[in-house]
């Protein structure tokens, strides 16, 4: 898994590579990441859950630091967040090395996976003729959103847009298309998801 933080390692390992980086970020955006900050990018999806909790202390590895550092390039650079949303969706951890200036990590040593039985293999898994379909559509969250979706119809082929709220508590919200929702939006579903969350939790689903 490689090394790990708590939240408040995680803010002063980005704080720190923010201010070896190149340009500063402008008056209206802050420029070293604070624990609350964290926590809220993680709600909206701009950041992963955390790799595990104990208790009440989360643990965050090198893709979270990858994932804050980049939003805090763009955000540097003027986008929107609902614009960073769009940008970072499904992004590898080579696109967020890019985009927040960070070096590679080093290479890991190679695993070997397990093989998995047919009657477990997920659609993602299975062939095409399997899933009934021409063209497999690949992992979860892997598809980047078009440049510019515009308003016109979909066609065969055209890319997806997934866009993706964490509701908390390991459950997250996921639809196809639409638009990309901007803070107030977020937060008006985050509102609404309180009853949601309320009943998994009763019933120990989450």
């Amino acid at each position: 898994m490689g090394e790990t933080w708590t939240i408040g390692e995680l803010a002063e390992h980005a704080a720190r590579a923010l201010r070896d980086g190149a340009a500063p970020l402008s008056g209206r955006v802050r420029d070293v990441p604070g624990e609350r900050l964290i926590r809220w990018y993680t709600t909206i999806g701009l950041l992963d859950p955390p790799l595990t909790r104990r208790g009440r202390v989360a643990r965050y590895g090198r893709r979270h630091l990858l994932q804050l550092v980049a939003v805090k390039r763009l955000q540097a650079a003027g986008r929107s967040i609902a614009d960073i949303q769009a940008a970072l969706a499904g992004a590898t951890d080579r696109t967020l090395e890019e985009t927040a200036s960070l070096p590679a990590a080093p290479p890991a040593a190679p695993v070997v996976p397990a093989p998995v039985p047919p009657s477990v293999a997920t659609a993602a898994e299975r062939p095409a003729s399997a899933n009934g379909a021409t063209g497999g559509r690949g992992r979860f969250w892997a598809e980047r959103p078009a440049a510019d979706s515009g308003n016109a119809p979909a066609k065969a082929g055209d890319p997806v847009i997934v866009t993706g709220i964490s509701l908390g508590g390991g459950v997250r919200l996921v639809w196809d298309g639409g638009r990309v929702p901007s803070e107030e939006d977020v937060q008006a579903v985050l509102a609404a998801a309180g009853p949601l969350l309320a009943v998994l939790t009763e019933r120990e689903l989450t």
